[in-house]
């Protein structure tokens, strides 16, 4: 019995690593933050022409938002 416990643990051990193997590299999101635009002029319809115009404002994209319909920037924190 006393041989028998270093053998069970070195298999669990095993084990553990092998399926924490599987499950593959964890990957952490970033927070999106917000900005509405300064340059959209009117009512925003087309998302990618929103994009295009927070691009210029150096942001990575843009969408429409709210009742309004007012552009909205975004970028990673």
């Amino acid at each position: 019995m006393e041989r028998s416990m270093p053998l069970f643990s070195t298999a669990f051990l095993f084990l553990l690593l092998v399926a924490t193997g599987m499950m593959g590299p964890m990957v952490a999101e970033g927070r999106t933050c917000e900005s509405q635009s300064h340059r959209f002029k009117g009512s925003c319809a087309s998302k990618s022409n929103c994009a295009a115009v927070c691009q210029t404002e150096g942001f990575r994209g843009g969408h429409c938002r709210g009742f309004r319909r007012r552009c909205f920037c975004t970028k990673h924190c």
